[in-house]
């Protein structure tokens, strides 16, 4: 089982890693492409977006790879087939009523964005939908199962292929305007969901032989009962930031129109939703990536009431998230302007500006939101569906009550306060869920604690850098080499116990290197 969850971590942190440098690739021309105005009406359509997916396929990953990991645990293997055959019948259905909607609607949610020239993107990103849908079973399939190649596969061709059509369509129409620009890269989107598709349907063939994957009409009804009394919960919790983004989406270029430009405020929109978030987003990701693999191994340990193995993998899943988060927010918190300037070279120097004020205001929101993730995903894994929305709830109401005060007084910079607090609020509650769950734990806090203090030496390197205007190398070369001694300090530091180190990816090496240290 130890080997299983770190074969399963390893792979979906690597895949991950690769599909989010790939996915930078991808934004970070694109950025330059298109210009902050236009990197804002994409941005504008993904809120409703992903609010669509996570309505209609967002928490079924999940719910499948609970639902299959426990009845492998129980020996029901044949119930997992009905599953899917149930649960791509509803899925398929759903997606495609939900892409024949936001086509009729593009225009309508246009307006009401304050952008009627966002209709052309829905229409190119709406097919993408129903094809999601079909991608999320296949995937709460394999990870049940505890198979997290083809998730991780499905990952890096859905991020190659958005890159290289994307990027193709984006610069081939730029010569007829960046409203078609636009609809190029999101039309990218939506060819990149049906190659992942067909692959992950293929890969599904291979692994059931000659068995068929028909849409079972009467098993479905027999199993929607069982996938929507775990996925119901976790949907309502899943959809609560994509709402709050949603509803930034209405309501911050409208407010911001009151004293800027229509295409002023569009673009500092963009700066925030496009360079900042998708640098916040980077690390984090990996987070997800580790709750992603746990969550079925918990399933399965709560099922054979290890709680010894519970308290480990929850153990170490914490640590390696504010192992994870620390480094990164103290990069974007020290070297905003640097960064953003080596990478966005298209940004206006006010946007780039614009764009350090926002990434340092952000930057404590990796740590935060890693924390988040980890604790919803031991939460979900353990049955306790009610506790995460609750806390996902209270931070979605804080964070659209702070923007609309601080919209008004601050403009755009009031967005990334009110995310800032928000997520500051969700972490708190979600460790102190998890802590009522497993009993307080003083050695995560403790050794948590270590972890950000080696962070803080680590940027006290990187200040003296940028102190001193040192070029955009030396300071990266002088981040990577403060990063590799702030990792040896932790591990030299015993943070992490000998058993969580063996459940790390190369953790027989980690521990290696720690007893020739000792």
């Amino acid at each position: 089982m130890k080997k299983s969850f770190v074969k399963s971590a390893t792979v979906m942190m690597v895949a991950t890693l690769l599909a989010k440098i790939i996915g930078a690739c991808y934004r970070i021309p694109l950025t330059n492409a298109l210009g902050a105005e236009g990197m804002g009406l994409y941005q504008l359509i993904f809120p409703v977006y992903a609010l669509i997916l996570t309505t209609s396929s967002g928490a079924l990953p999940l719910a499948i790879s609970v639902l299959v990991s426990e009845n492998i645990a129980k020996g029901n293997l044949n119930e997992n087939r009905r599953l899917v055959k149930a649960s791509m019948y509803a899925l398929l259905t759903i997606g495609l009523l939900l892409s024949v909607a936001l086509v009729l609607l593009s225009g309508v949610i246009g307006s009401l964005q304050g952008v009627q020239n966002a209709k052309l993107g829905y229409i190119a990103i709406a097919p993408s939908i129903l094809f999601v849908s079909g991608i999320a079973v296949f995937k709460g399939w394999f990870q049940g199962n505890h198979l997290m190649f083809p998730s991780a596969l499905s990952a890096l061709i859905e991020a190659i292929v958005k890159l290289v059509v994307g990027l193709m369509l984006a610069y081939l129409l730029s010569r007829y305007g960046v409203v078609i620009q636009v609809a190029g890269a999101l039309l990218g989107v939506s060819v990149s969901e049906v190659v992942t598709f067909v692959v992950l349907f293929i890969i599904y063939k291979k692994r059931n032989g000659s068995k068929k994957l028909s849409l079972d009409f009467k098993g479905a009804r027999e199993s929607y009962r069982e996938i929507i009394k775990i996925s119901l919960p976790i949907t309502i919790g899943s959809m609560i930031f994509p709402l709050t983004q949603f509803i930034d989406s209405f309501m911050v270029v409208n407010i911001l129109k009151a004293s800027l430009s229509s295409s002023v405020a569009t673009a500092n929109y963009g700066v925030f939703s496009g360079p900042v978030s998708t640098l916040i987003n980077l690390p984090v990701s990996l987070s997800l990536a580790i709750g992603i693999a746990v969550v079925p191994h918990l399933s399965k340990n709560r099922e054979e009431r290890n709680l010894e193995a519970i308290r480990l993998k929850t153990s170490t899943a914490i640590k390696v998230a504010v192992l994870i988060g620390v480094p990164f927010a103290i990069l974007f918190m020290v070297a905003p302007t640097e960064i953003l300037s080596f990478l966005y070279g298209g940004l206006s120097s006010a946007e780039l500006k614009t764009g350090a004020e926002l990434l340092t205001i952000s930057a404590p929101t990796v740590l935060l939101l890693s924390l988040t993730q980890i604790c919803t995903s031991v939460l979900q894994g353990l049955k306790d569906t009610r506790s995460p929305i609750i806390n996902l709830a209270i931070g979605g109401v804080t964070k659209i009550i702070v923007s609309l005060i601080l919209l008004y007084t601050i403009g755009i910079k009031g967005v990334a306060y009110a995310g800032l607090i928000a997520f500051s609020v969700t972490t708190i509650l979600n460790i102190s869920s998890t802590f009522r769950l497993m009993g307080k734990n003083g050695d995560i806090i403790k050794n948590s604690g270590v972890i950000i203090l080696f962070g803080g030496i680590m940027g006290i390197s990187l200040s003296l850098a940028v102190a001193y205007s040192l070029s955009i190398i030396w300071i990266l070369v002088i981040a990577v080499v403060s990063g590799v001694a702030y990792l040896l300090a932790v591990v030299v530091s015993k943070a992490f116990t000998n058993d969580e180190i063996l459940s790390l990816p190369f953790g027989h090496k980690i521990l290696k290197l720690k007893g020739k240290t000792e």
